[in-house]
């Protein structure tokens, strides 16, 4: 029986699972019966059932599992398979009480998924009082891909209690500082990422692996390493905050240069452009 988040989170990553049997369905339903499980995954009118899950973070939200019959297409056979859809939200998630993008959808079971995390792990539940969430992809312009491309090594997940629009447009103090004071949560964890969601759109931003600094569409700003651009970043001179690297080296990641570096470079950038009157640069 899984008694601990880790224990679950564990059972999540197995996902997805070709062929399920019944005690692979058991084993992320903790908080069904063996009857409930396959009746709740197999008795359909679809192709496809989903079934909330317990979740991992966030009190009031749930994860989701999808679990898909046999299906031809394309003469090519596909086997039953459970998989991992996402997260979902219930208005009790959030310390407003208020919807943030959520599109509030019913699963089965829902009620009991979130009943049985709170049961077991309720110590370590949230509620959602941030404003904004960001990821962060860590690339290393000096390992790239076959096509010229750098390699992402870490994804940081960051909740903010501040709007992104907002720090975005703030010129008192460096970028960096802003975001430092505004974090709330982190995480390198996708599954947790969803649960911190919620219904708001996502951004996204790009760092180098090497020294922390933003990524220019074609380069690291800092590093000055080059790589081919692929249409995806923009110019982020932002580099992570002094939390963020913390957060990241106590979970064991190394930065080849000093992130001191890339902070001392957007303070004399902040001084050049907005202490001495200069207009305003992202």
């Amino acid at each position: 029986m899984t008694s601990t988040s880790t224990e679950y989170r564990a059972i999540l990553g197995r996902l997805p699972i070709e062929n399920p049997t019944p005690e692979d369905m058991a084993s992320l339903c903790p908080h069904l019966t063996p009857e409930q499980v396959v009746a709740a995954f197999t008795d359909s009118t679809t192709s496809s059932s989903y079934v909330a899950c317990p979740p991992l973070l966030i009190r009031g939200g749930f994860q989701i599992v999808n679990y898909t019959v046999q299906l031809e297409e394309g003469g090519k056979m596909y086997p039953p398979e459970l998989r991992w859809v996402g997260t979902g939200r219930t208005l009790e998630s959030y310390t407003d009480g208020r919807s943030h993008g959520d599109a509030l959808m019913k699963y089965a079971y829902m009620t009991e998924a979130m009943k049985f995390a709170e049961n077991n792990w309720g110590g370590e539940l949230i509620l959602d009082s941030w404003d904004s969430v960001d990821a962060f992809l860590i690339q290393d312009p000096m390992d790239l891909d076959q096509n010229q491309y750098p390699r992402t090594k870490v994804v940081l997940y960051v909740t903010f209690n501040r709007s992104w629009d907002d720090m975005l447009n703030d010129y008192s103090r460096p970028r960096s500082e802003l975001m430092n004071d505004a974090v709330v949560q982190m995480s390198t964890d996708a599954f947790v990422w969803q649960e911190l969601t919620g219904g708001r759109s996502k951004n996204n931003d790009f760092n180098c692996a090497c020294c922390a600094s933003g990524l220019d569409s074609s380069g690291c700003l800092s590093c000055g390493h080059k790589f081919k651009d692929d249409g995806v970043r923009c110019s982020w001179n932002t580099p992570l905050s002094r939390k963020m690297v913390e957060f990241l080296q106590q979970h064991g990641y190394v930065f080849e240069k000093d992130p001191s570096i890339a902070w001392r470079s957007e303070q004399q950038r902040f001084a050049r452009n907005f202490q001495g009157g200069g207009c305003k640069i992202n």
